[in-house]
């Protein structure tokens, strides 16, 4: 499969024992080149830094002036007013779950705990919270239709 027992030459980086003193780094020409949010660290003989360049005038070059233009334009009215339209989708109970929750508030009344516990009318296994929630929201409805 092309697998080698040893690799042919030097596997990996090489490290430079000695610092190449023929082509010293030009400060200024680093300054120019760097790259914004970048600064350049100045180091002696023995690593010591002598100096941190965070240059802040290159930094803010880069905020230019920027025409106002009419923020409201045809284009953005038209989306604002679809946007400002509210679609409340109204949750209605189906029959079978109103006689389900309705058998339950007439034999138990608010007493949720009792409604979980019993096997026979609780058939889907509902929680005492959610029954709870069921029972609120069906008595909900059906004010709001006796009011209607």
């Amino acid at each position: 499969m092309g697998l080698m027992v040893s690799l042919n030459g030097v596997a990996g980086g090489v490290e430079k024992l000695h610092r190449d003193e023929s082509n010293p780094l030009d400060i200024e020409e680093l300054k120019r080149s760097r790259e914004p949010d970048r600064g350049i660290i100045e180091r002696d003989d023995q690593g010591n830094v002598i100096e941190v360049i965070i240059d802040k005038e290159k930094d803010e070059g880069f905020d230019t002036n920027v025409h106002p233009t009419p923020a409201k334009t045809d284009i953005i009215r038209e989306l604002e007013a679809k946007a400002s339209v509210v679609y409340k989708r109204e949750q209605y109970h189906s029959e079978e779950e109103r006689r389900f929750v309705e058998k339950l508030i007439n034999k138990y009344g608010d007493d949720y705990e009792s409604m979980f516990r019993d096997i026979k009318l609780n058939v889907y296994q509902y929680t005492a919270a959610q029954l709870k929630k069921k029972c609120q929201k069906y008595l909900l409805d059906s004010s709001n239709k006796s009011c209607s």
